[in-house]
């Protein structure tokens, strides 16, 4: 135990500087000001109140989302935000602490990250127990942790897998037993299953400390040994990675299906701007990589090139791997290489934490040997005291890096000159360091919190709206036969956040065919159509049986809709109205709309001839500009402000009034410099015929309806008729359904709906959601197992 203790103790003060930061800054939960920073709030939190409901029993699996985007998957989203291994502490935790929940699990992932790290070192090189909790502490809580990751909580789990796989694979170079082939496979699995995205960067950071060793690695090694090491090492993992292929192939064919985005074109930022993100307490989320480590590990870490009590061999591969790394980030080639050759549209340098964790690995190597003569001290403080100079007035300086910077120069100067005194002043120089660097770290996550709040907004965490949110949807709940829609008031996935099953759904993961058809339907959109804006239209209510909705803060209104699933004539009736008035009756199966020739006039009104009493709908997506709404006035269609309307951000339909007793709809509009409009933009909504078609796909006794994980069981009536069996949800590859407990088909496509075909007399229908890649995962998860067993053997007679 007296071995591990410096990693657990880098741990606990790693956490608590987050803690104190918090503390400082009387963020959630030690003050009112919200932590729930951007995608924490929109997307994380959210999806873990959901995963939360599936672990205790409430709502779908790990296969199938039913509340969300009508019925998603959500394996993708798992293992895009939630599958940290540390997600269960949400489990221990009320609902209503979800964000508390989340807390915990950014406090727990950065204190795991600093002990792996001093673990790893203490075992790469001997060298004193305090040293090596400053660079663990450096490491766990460094700039991208606090900048990058820290509200994309399950990025941390790379952060912690680097360090980790170093770990590992440094115990194969050294021991090779059958043990670490084992332990290192199923670690690596664990590791995979935490974040695929972020652990893949890992992987590779980890690829390169295991090469620079290897270079590096004493002469009287053999080459034979080195590559040997090597190899089993890389077999190790590609035999994790294999163990992993049930939960990774189908992420990849969820990330392959998922809605695109437009491609980036990488741009590096310049020199003295990238270099200015070394320097504690930066900040530039989402424009400038997170490289800090502290000033102490950076000068140890600038210190190993002019160390020449660490072989020449080792200073020239390690410092070469690090400015190498480091030029990655400004290469486009290596830069896609960093991201599975899928450029992100933010945050371009997600893969920083492995130049950090670098800079910790150089700094304690040069440490480790000896900090001993003048140069070794002057040159780095030369170089960093010029950086600094240099970059006082760029942007992404803080007040705190102004003022920790020569604070701690001074610090790590006293402790070099105390070094050689008596134990009693090393042990004080030494405290004092540790304290130095502990205050440093806190003060930078404070300053760079701070920073970033006026930049990305964040949400609440749950209070009392949010209880009262959940109840009115509870009290109206009657899934599976309908559908309660918590609106959007709290985030754009209020489904998962507060409970019931609406439309709303934002992911990175969002299935493209999921997103296109809706958007077809006359649902606005954002972040390139990841993420939904229910259009709150009654025909849409009727085909997705959305039979209550909140609206306003607190308000819940009914409708009237046929159930969630319905039986329809054999044969699909298709609309020929343009549109999405068209896709809608298509969908509904009913002419409900007149789509009429609209004709614009002086003083921008749009008019058109309609049925006196019908409901006027405005559906123009791209019209960047403003629409007269009868009882609220001028609404805005979509904002000149938005990124790339049409590209990035779409507008949702919107009931604009209702055409008078002379049978004109006027539409008056105002426009913009980029205003464009459908040649269809006006639909006269009929509701007599909507009530028909409703009642109509309405039966008095509709089939009885059992939703369990991710299948639909559904007991029907028979009739002696062949017919169209309809499921609300849309269809996306991984559904197959049977009749009559018959074999399992492909289902029908019904306007974009999940349709089953019914011959005459059947009883009985049965449709289970498989996600696709799933099958192939776990073949290469058994074959895995064999060679695992087979590596084993070999090991073991070698």
């Amino acid at each position: 135990m007296r071995r591990h203790w410096p990693a657990a103790v880098a741990a606990l003060a790693a956490g608590l500087t987050f803690v104190l930061s918090g503390i400082l800054r009387h963020t959630y939960p030690f003050g009112d000001r919200p932590r729930s920073t951007n995608d924490l709030g929109q997307q994380i939190v959210p999806m873990y109140a959901h995963y939360r409901d599936v672990l205790t029993g409430h709502g779908g699996d790990l296969f199938f989302n039913w509340s969300s985007g009508l019925g998603v998957p959500f394996l993708g989203d798992f293992m895009a935000y939630v599958g940290s291994t540390l997600s269960w502490i949400t489990v221990l935790m009320p609902r209503d602490h979800v964000d508390l929940a989340l807390f915990l699990v950014d406090v727990l992932a950065i204190g795991l990250a600093a002990g792996a790290m001093t673990a790893y070192l203490r075992y790469l090189r001997p060298g004193p127990a305090w040293p090596a909790v400053i660079a663990g502490v450096s490491y766990g809580a460094c700039g991208w942790a606090i900048d990058d990751a820290a509200y994309m909580s399950v990025w941390l789990n790379g952060l912690v897998a680097f360090p980790v796989i170093c770990l590992l694979c440094e115990w194969i170079l050294r021991r090779r037993s059958a043990l670490s082939l084992l332990v290192t496979s199923l670690v690596v699995a664990l590791l995979w299953t935490s974040h695929f995205y972020t652990v893949y960067m890992a992987m590779i950071g980890a690829a390169l400390v295991v090469v620079a060793r290897l270079l590096a690695d004493d002469a009287t090694v053999s080459w034979r040994h080195r590559l040997t090491g090597a190899l089993r090492c890389f077999v190790a993992i590609g035999l994790g990675t294999g163990l992993a292929a049930p939960l990774l192939l189908p992420t990849f064919e969820a990330v392959r299906a998922a809605r695109p985005s437009p491609d980036v074109v990488f741009r590096p930022v310049l020199p003295l701007t990238f270099l200015a993100r070394l320097l504690p307490g930066s900040e530039g989320v989402g424009t400038t990589p997170g490289l800090a480590v502290g000033t102490v590990m950076l000068l140890l870490a600038v210190s190993l090139p002019f160390n020449r009590l660490v072989p020449a061999r080792e200073r020239i591969v390690w410092t070469a791997t690090v400015v190498l790394t480091m030029l990655s980030l400004q290469i486009r080639i290596t830069h896609e290489i960093w991201h599975g050759f899928d450029a992100p549209n933010g945050s371009p340098y997600r893969q920083a934490f492995v130049v950090a964790g670098l800079q910790v690995i150089v700094g304690w190597i040069s440490w480790s040997a000896g900090i001993r003569t003048v140069l070794t001290v002057a040159a780095p403080m030369g170089a960093v005291l010029l950086l600094y100079v240099l970059s006082w007035d760029v942007r992404s300086t803080t007040r705190a890096t102004q003022l920790v910077v020569p604070v701690l120069v001074v610090v790590a100067l006293g402790a070099w000159f105390l070094s050689r005194s008596p134990r009693w002043v090393r042990r004080g120089a030494a405290a004092v360091l540790v304290a130095a660097v502990f205050v440093e770290v806190s003060l930078s996550a404070v300053a760079i919190d701070e920073r970033r709040s006026k930049i990305l907004s964040a949400k609440a965490p749950w209070g009392a709206e949010h209880t009262a949110l959940r109840s009115l949807v509870t009290s109206a709940a009657d899934w599976p036969a309908y559908r309660t829609a918590p609106g959007a008031e709290q985030t754009v996935n209020d489904p998962m956040l507060i409970g019931g099953q609406g439309p709303q759904y934002y992911s990175s993961t969002m299935p493209d065919r999921v997103s296109q058809q809706l958007l077809d339907l006359g649902f606005g959109y954002s972040s390139y159509g990841r993420a939904l804006v229910d259009p709150r239209n009654p025909v849409v209510d009727a085909i997705f049986a959305i039979r209550s909705r909140v609206v306003g803060r607190l308000s819940l209104e009914k409708y009237d809709v046929p159930p969630l699933v319905t039986v329809r004539p054999a044969a699909a009736w298709s609309s020929s109205d343009p549109g999405p008035f068209g896709a809608q009756e298509s969908a509904l199966g009913a002419d409900v709309y007149t789509v009429p020739r609209v004709r614009p006039e002086k003083g921008h009104v749009l008019l058109a001839a309609c049925a006196p009493g019908s409901e006027i709908w405005f559906a123009a997506p791209e019209f960047v500009g403003s629409v007269l709404v009868a009882g609220r006035g001028w609404v805005v269609n979509l904002s000149a402000k938005v990124k790339s309307p049409g590209v990035y951000a779409g507008a949702p339909m919107l009931r604009v009034g209702t055409v008078g007793a002379d049978g004109v709809a006027a539409v008056p509009i105002r426009l913009s410099p980029r205003a464009t409009l459908p040649s269809s933009p006006i639909g006269c909504l009929d509701r007599s015929r909507l009530a028909t078609a409703v009642h109509t796909l309405t039966p008095p006794s509709p089939p009885a309806v059992d939703v369990s994980g991710h299948a639909i069981h559904i007991r029907l009536h028979p009739s002696d008729t062949s017919a169209s069996l309809v499921i609300a949800t849309i269809r996306i590859e991984g559904w197959r359904c049977s009749v009559d407990h018959g074999p399992a088909h492909t289902p029908d496509n019904r306007a974009g709906l999940l349709a089953v075909p019914l011959p005459a007399g059947a009883s009985t229908v049965s449709c289970t959601y498989h996600p696709p890649g799933l099958s192939q995962g776990l073949a290469i998860a058994a074959l895995v197992v064999l060679l695992t067993g087979a590596s084993l053997v070999l090991v073991r007679r070698a």
